[in-house]
């Protein structure tokens, strides 16, 4: 059995409260990649930081994300509700 040796990357969104931990993958790109997802979903900016070190590797802004995938536009920064619904 060959176990995995190395960092993590964790991924982070940005609350009302500061920033709130939601997970991590052992790749950059694939952080990158669920990170992007979940940034679109919350309408929140994520953050991607190494576990070994501690560095800031990305940070995502909504619009950023939303462009990525082909959408054009952005949310309100500081909302409760993804997509500004309620």
């Amino acid at each position: 059995m060959i176990a995995f040796v190395g960092t993590m990357i964790h991924k982070q969104y940005l609350s009302t409260c500061g920033w709130v931990d939601d997970g991590s993958n052992e790749t950059e790109f694939e952080a990158y990649l669920d990170a992007r997802h979940r940034c679109i979903v919350r309408g929140r900016p994520y953050m991607l930081r190494d576990d070994e070190t501690g560095a800031t590797l990305a940070v995502l802004t909504v619009k950023q994300c939303l462009n990525q995938s082909g959408i054009d536009g952005d949310f309100a920064v500081g909302h409760d509700k993804p997509y500004g619904i309620g």
